[in-house]
């Protein structure tokens, strides 16, 4: 269509020329020649125009693509600026890198199109970072009944292990020994961690608080610290009388590892006396709550007999 019209517009140039040459009186060959040569003209600035908007809109263009080019390129350099700042604090903790890189390396292997496994990866890795980001800020929370924490943390400490477990043998109030537990999957595994951990010179301890009635029962004290005693835990009984009394009103089951770290438990609340109360959440604390930890333990060791 451009060339037609450029066609139509150098015809009527040429057309306009030839007949005011005409009216004139000019020669025949100098109408000819004028309305040609005008044509000509024309047809030239025509396509010199369309030249100079073609390169006015390439230099648009091109002015937009570099622009896009820069933010991308400065883009990029922030997410590898940022990436190794990122490694560069991995580097100065004393985690281990090779592990930060295979977690990186996994996450990135699975593939986009495979959605179940891509939410139920980006579940996980959330929550790893909320832990971490707990673990940051003084304290991380986990709802129900923790399995992994507990294993991995027995299976990770260096020093000691420093534990309390309320317990009864009649009616059920939420405490970790009711039931079987110590006979349980998760009872044997932790006792068997705990057993590695005293093998390369963990030391363990574990007070157990009783009512004054449950504690007259010998039989069962004895069946309840059997497994631990074989393993090498060092245990003592803590009466209900003998415990202080400014402790009785905020009672919980808190395992201290290596003194640095508390993990905590917390019983639910239950409507009647049919209901069981579970595991309402575990804690691990790790600022300055631990040290109150460790002086409530090392106090109710003291006031506790040995078994």
């Amino acid at each position: 269509m451009k060339v037609r019209i450029k066609i139509l517009v150098t015809a009527i140039a040429g057309g306009l020329t030839y007949l005011l040459t005409n009216a004139t009186g000019q020669p025949e060959i100098w109408q000819l020649t004028m309305s040609v040569f005008v044509g000509g003209i024309v047809l030239v600035v025509q396509v010199l125009i369309d030249y100079d908007l073609a390169v006015t809109e390439l230099q648009t263009k091109m002015t937009e693509h570099t622009r896009r080019t820069e933010e991308l390129v400065d883009r990029r350099f922030e997410q590898v600026s940022e990436a190794t700042a990122l490694y560069g604090r991995v580097q100065a903790t004393a985690l281990r890198e090779d592990q930060m890189t295979r977690l990186v390396s996994s996450a990135a292997s699975i593939k986009p199109d495979d959605h179940l496994l891509r939410r139920f990866a980006d579940y996980e890795i959330n929550r790893l970072a909320q832990l971490f980001e707990g673990l940051e800020s003084g304290w991380a929370f986990y709802e129900g009944e923790d399995r992994d924490w507990l294993l991995d943390l027995t299976a990770c400490v260096e020093e000691s292990i420093d534990a309390t477990s309320m317990t009864t043998f009649d009616t059920p109030k939420g405490f970790v020994d009711e039931g079987q537990f110590w006979s349980s999957d998760l009872g044997q595994r932790y006792l068997a961690r705990q057993r590695r951990a005293i093998e390369r010179g963990v030391k363990v301890r574990r007070l157990f608080l009783l009512e004054d009635a449950v504690a007259e029962d010998d039989e069962r004290i004895e069946a309840l610290v059997r497994p631990h005693k074989k393993i090498g835990v060092e245990t003592r009984i803590l009466r209900q009388s003998g415990l202080d009394f400014l402790l009785q009103p905020d009672l919980f089951d808190f395992i201290l590892f290596d003194g640095r770290l508390s993990y905590e438990l917390r019983s639910a609340y239950t409507l009647g006396p049919e209901a069981r109360p579970l595991i309402a959440s575990v804690t691990l604390v790790v600022d300055w709550r631990v040290e109150d930890r460790r002086q409530r333990f090392e106090q109710m060791w003291r006031d506790a007999t040995a078994r």
